[in-house]
């Protein structure tokens, strides 16, 4: 007797139906009766998705798993049967029991005559074709249930024209006029067909110079401002690589980034542009990082047609080609390479990879080809200068008072040739020579104390609501800020180094989401990050951003604040300093900036604007501060004390001694630590006061000019205003105040 389940049945991944000796059931009286027997398909049944922990998901190749009740499971032969008896369990059968996923048997019939089912894995080489010739045995997998015994030759046809073509755009009846593009360079139907769906009817300065010289084979080092379109500068030349490229496999292009959000980015962006291309092969353009499944990237690195062009981050790419040599054989092959970010890859600290994955492909091309190199390389970033990478807390003024070098990238490009073995010398675009930072970016100044940073933070997104971008040094500062705002019932999300890259993704898609939402409502959404999210990433819609700490050096700056007014439009960075910073960091970053005109003398308060404070507004904000701030720091704290005492339990647990509490005060630098954070900790009484302290201050509403009574009184009518919806959404009496407008009007500082 064949061994039955226990009736609910579970299925991981997706099974495939493999007809091995396949006939059609016996039309038999028996059959058609209620106790006949149902063989169906695993693809035929009514799978219920089954909620996996985030802890497990994507787990070593494991994607999801499915359960499914009142169906027997039968072992017949080494086989693996599914049988229903119950109809409501089955896809949509159209009520004539012919579907190709279902098989009506006889209980009595020979084994012969009964469909087998057989994993991909157990099929012998050959004889998928061989039984895909036989008319008999060609049924359709997928089948709604309206018969599929033969295919369609119009699907044959249909695969047919959908072979790999020099232009992939097979469907589309004409290329779309795209004066502006077309008149300066030669571009496929394909790619013309992306732009124009994605509404880029223009290039840019750095696509308009870098483009065509690309195409040409000339290697590019290329300098433009945040938000200026350098992905598609050298994406655009590696997808008309792939379009003219006679093979069907070979890997084009190879692009290295300094983050793995921004390779993600990076890829939907490409993707966006080459849907064509994505349509016939998916796996075609890759994104390889860290922090994902390397076996689900080897696996897919293993597909026909697959990493055409490959987005990585050198530490998993590196990990990769040295788990493979195929690999290192095979991406030596490429035609072009593409630093993006370069300055930030090729800083000490972060080229070690870097050069080893060029000694690898220089080794195995010289190898192949008999010769060391031979790939195009582009290279793009918004900043391209020695002075940038300076700690401004060490630099001394000896150095910055040398004017900067008339040939200031020239300097670069010699550093850039002693580490990246370019053809030639590459040609030199600069589309912003003497500009730092957009000029559609409005910068300005808030000058507090150090321990009023989170009280000033609570009061621009309160008296500016929108998106909010906040950049901080430390990632505890990061997860305080974040527990402070949530705690003021603001819309808040953090993004880390320490987060799993998963968890980041899902941040990034979550605050994007909630910024729609509260934009139709007025309210502010906030993305506190630290310098992970600095470079490159496209977040739209960012409105302003705050360096809650003065960055570390003047690349940083220029690449934070580049993260609003992307694509031509507007923004607002905002710096948070103490007097102190101000008389030191600040002034260093504001003469680097400046560069020529700050080695003449020119005053760097000129150069920037104070943002107006409101001081009865930040006087009502203040005790709201104080509580969330005490109750963050009491959160933070209770959550490390227990994540250092699992820790602890876990070392000696696999080292098998005890550890007491007498063994850890004799630690002084644990014992101090530890203490330091109970100090934070509030106790019950106190936090649910504290709590209750807090809602009591939020649901009392802030009013301007701390006016409290007869709100139809003085020169404003208020009730009149709030019953017609006029003035801010949070602030009784005051306007309804935009940052940027303010800051456009706001003339800046007096000459002394």
């Amino acid at each position: 007797m064949s061994p039955k389940s226990n009736g609910r049945n579970k299925k991981l991944g997706p099974r495939r139906k493999v007809p091995g000796r396949v006939s059609k059931a016996k039309s038999s009286t028996k059959a058609k009766t209620a106790d006949a027997k149902r063989v169906v398909d695993a693809n035929a049944l009514k799978w219920q998705k089954v909620n996996v922990p985030d802890t497990l998901d994507d787990f070593g190749g494991f994607y999801g798993l499915e359960e499914i009740d009142g169906v027997d499971v039968e072992v017949v032969d080494g086989k693996v049967q599914f049988v229903a008896r119950d109809e409501s369990r089955l896809k949509n059968t159209a009520g004539d029991g012919d579907s190709a996923d279902v098989v009506e048997i006889d209980e009595d019939a020979e084994m012969e005559d009964v469909t087998e089912f057989r994993n991909l894995d157990d099929i012998a080489e050959g004889e998928l074709s061989a039984l895909s010739d036989d008319g008999s045995a060609s049924e359709d997998e997928n089948s709604d249930g309206s018969g599929g015994s033969d295919m369609n030759d119009d699907d044959e046809q249909e695969l047919e024209s959908e072979i790999f073509n020099q232009d992939i755009g097979l469907d589309e009846a004409e290329a779309p006029e795209l004066p502006s593009w077309t008149g300066i360079m030669k571009l496929s139907a394909t790619v013309l067909q992306g732009l124009s769906r994605l509404g880029f009817s223009t290039p840019t300065e750095i696509q308009r110079q870098s483009i065509p010289k690309a195409l040409e084979g000339h290697d590019i080092m290329g300098k433009a401002s945040t938000g200026s379109g350098k992905t598609l500068a050298y994406g655009i030349p590696i997808l008309e690589g792939i379009i003219s490229d006679g093979s069907d496999s070979r890997p084009i292009g190879l692009i290295f980034t300094p983050t793995r959000e921004l390779a993600h980015q990076v890829t939907d962006h490409i993707r966006e542009v080459a849907a064509l291309l994505v349509k016939r092969n998916p796996y075609s353009i890759m994104c390889l990082t860290g922090g994902l499944s390397i076996q689900k990237q080897e696996r897919l690195l293993k597909y026909k047609g697959s990493a055409r062009i490959v987005v990585a981050t050198p530490g998993r790419f590196l990990e990769l080609l040295e788990k493979d040599q195929t690999l290192i054989d095979r991406f030596a092959k490429i035609d072009t390479l593409v630093l993006d970010e370069a300055d930030r890859l090729l800083q000490d600290g972060h080229f070690e990879e870097f050069e080893r994955i060029l000694k690898h492909l220089s080794r195995a091309r010289k190898f192949t080809n008999g010769k060391k190199h031979g790939w195009k390389t582009m290279i793009f970033s918004a900043t391209f200068s020695l002075d940038y990478f300076n700690k401004l807390s060490n630099t001394s003024w000896k150095k910055m008072k040398t004017a900067p070098s008339e040939n200031e990238m020239e300097e670069v490009l010699k550093h850039l040739m002693t580490k990246i073995p370019f053809k030639g010398k590459p040609l030199i675009i600069d589309t912003n020579p003497e500009q730092k930072v957009a000029s559609q970016v409005k910068e300005s100044l808030i000058e507090c104390l150090p321990t009023e940073r989170d009280l000033y933070v609570y009061y621009f997104v309160t008296l500016y609501p929108g998106t909010t971008l906040v950049f901080c040094n430390a990632i505890d500062s990061v997860k305080k800020l974040h527990a402070y705002l949530h705690n003021l019932k603001i819309s808040a999300f953090q993004i880390h180094s320490s987060m799993l890259q998963k968890n980041r993704l899902k941040s990034l898609e979550k605050f994007q989401e909630q910024a729609k939402k509260n934009q139709v409502l007025n309210k502010p959404t906030v993305l506190i990050a630290s310098d992970v999210a600095a470079r490159g990433l496209d977040i739209p819609g960012i409105q302003h951003v705050i360096h809650y700490h003065l960055p570390r050096s003047a690349d940083v700056y220029i690449h934070r604040s580049g993260r609003t007014a992307r694509a031509e439009n507007e923004g607002v960075a905002v710096t948070i300093c103490s007097p102190q910073e101000a008389m030191g960091p600040l002034r260093k970053l504001r003469r680097v900036l400046a560069g020529k005109a700050g080695a003449k003398g020119k005053r760097w308060q000129n150069d920037i604007a104070l943002l107006p404070v409101e001081p009865d507004i930040v006087s009502q904000l203040r005790e709201r501060s104080r509580l969330a701030s005490a109750l963050a720091d009491s959160e933070i704290a209770t959550q490390s004390l227990s994540k250092d005492d699992n820790w602890l339990k876990k070392a000696a647990d696999d080292l098998g001694i005890d550890v007491d509490s007498e063994d850890e005060s004799k630690d002084t630098f644990l014992a101090k630590n530890k203490t330091k954070k109970l100090n934070k900790q509030l106790d019950k009484s106190t936090l649910k006061s504290y709590k209750f302290e807090l809602n009591a201050l939020l649901n009392t509403p802030i009013r301007k000019d701390a006016r409290k009574s007869y709100l139809t009184g003085g020169l404003s009518n208020l009730a009149d205003d709030l019953t017609k919806k006029k003035g801010h959404s949070s602030i009784i009496g005051h306007d309804n105040v935009d940052a940027l407008t303010l800051l456009k009007n706001k003339p800046k500082r007096a000459k002394r």
